[in-house]
């Protein structure tokens, strides 16, 4: 049973249209969305983008590169799976170029003059300006939590390999994830469980026992982050969840280096033709670092990841879940921002999503939280609480 898309299709596209000349949230708009018929299912009718390194039937894909593109054959896997739910793909959200550290054009809806972060610039932009209730983005190191962070929206990626990456163009196989940048946590749980068909979403855990991360408190973050994590904390605590301080095992410091390593090995192994051609400035740095990182060194890095992960997911799996900060607010538009709060859950294929903290836009600051691999229906329902009692 089909029915017509419904008017929030045409509602979206209008408000593309009304502010995305400025806003630059969209590499490419489907202007005939709103004559499909979406499946009946959970997500009938509901419009939403894909990060432009996600392939959608008979859209362009970019990769965020100023080049000839080509327009895909068939759905990615997460796109069919949303379509056979009824969502109605509307269009191509901005990326930096293969999804690494060049800034986007894209600019952050709450402030202008910061970023919306990267990779998943347009995808976090979209929706944190009410074009559509969720967007696909990407993970390698924080490229959805982030960019969802700095846009003032929940951002979400699910344990490493949750999500099958068929029609995605990938960075680094072994820390790629797929992950959603939802309005709420709401929406953003009930797409996860669509692309996920084993994930059972939990109720809202009324009262969680919390870890916080004891890094909070080592000055590496600015004043006005730490207000807003302390009050959040404290509001937290004033609604009856339990909040302790839990040190962070050593091995997750040495995380986001650890993850470079991979990556740049990994990126350049599959992307090193692009070097023949002109790249920005960033994505041809790492594919050279990749160019001349050993297979030896390659293979210890994954075997210090690997002695490493089990330490920290039982750190984890004491409690509910973990906070940690998102780091500060978004910086300029120079820049996508500072992934390191975000690196060390991509690296260890941990579930870990972002919740904003209330009363902070346009200098939006965000709470992390982590938890064990393959608990992502037990985070969902610890973040509903948390963002519940943050309201």
């Amino acid at each position: 049973m089909t029915t017509r898309a419904s008017s929030a299709v045409d509602e979206a596209l209008e408000r593309i249209a009304a502010d995305d000349k400025t806003l630059q949230a969209w590499a490419y708009v489907d202007a005939a969305a709103s004559d499909a018929k979406p499946l009946a299912g959970p997500l009938s009718g509901i419009p939403f983008g894909v990060k432009d390194i996600i392939d959608v039937a008979r859209m362009p894909t970019a990769f965020g590169l100023w080049r000839e593109h080509r327009r895909a054959r068939l759905d990615a896997w997460c796109v069919a799976l949303l379509r056979a739910a009824g969502a109605v793909p509307i269009g191509k959200t901005r990326t930096t170029a293969h999804a690494w550290r060049d800034p986007a054009p894209t600019v952050n809806p709450l402030d202008h003059a910061r970023t919306p972060g990267g990779s998943s610039a347009g995808s976090a932009a979209a929706v944190a300006a009410g074009h559509v209730p969720f967007a696909l983005g990407t993970q390698t190191m924080g490229s959805v939590l982030r960019p969802a962070a700095y846009c003032g929206v929940v951002g979400f990626k699910p344990t490493w390999g949750r999500v099958p990456g068929y029609g995605v163009a990938g960075v680094a196989p072994s820390l790629d994830h797929i992950g959603v940048i939802g309005r709420d946590v709401a929406i953003t749980a009930q797409v996860a469980h669509t692309l996920m068909s084993s994930l059972v979403l939990d109720d809202a855990i009324a009262q969680p026992r919390l870890a916080l991360a004891r890094s909070v408190y080592d000055g590496a973050y600015a004043p006005e982050t730490l207000a807003a994590v302390r009050g959040a904390v404290e509001k937290l605590i004033a609604r009856g969840c339990t909040v302790v301080e839990e040190a962070l095992p050593e091995s997750v410091a040495s995380a986001a280096s650890e993850a470079d390593t991979i990556v740049a090995y990994e990126a350049y192994a599959s992307l090193a033709p692009l070097l023949a051609h002109a790249l920005p400035t960033e994505l041809r740095s790492m594919l050279h670092r990749g160019e001349h990182i050993t297979r030896e060194t390659y293979d210890a890095a994954l075997e210090r990841r690997h002695a490493a992960r089990h330490d920290v997911n039982e750190a984890v799996a004491s409690y509910d879940a973990m906070i940690v900060p998102c780091g500060d607010a978004a910086p300029s538009r120079m820049t996508t921002g500072d992934g390191s709060a975000f690196a060390p859950w991509s690296y260890f294929g941990m579930p870990a999503i972002s919740i904003p903290i209330p009363g902070t836009a346009p200098a939006a600051v965000s709470l992390q939280l982590i938890a064990p691999r393959g608990d992502d229906a037990q985070l969902l329902a610890v973040a509903a609480a948390v963002e519940s009692a943050l309201a």
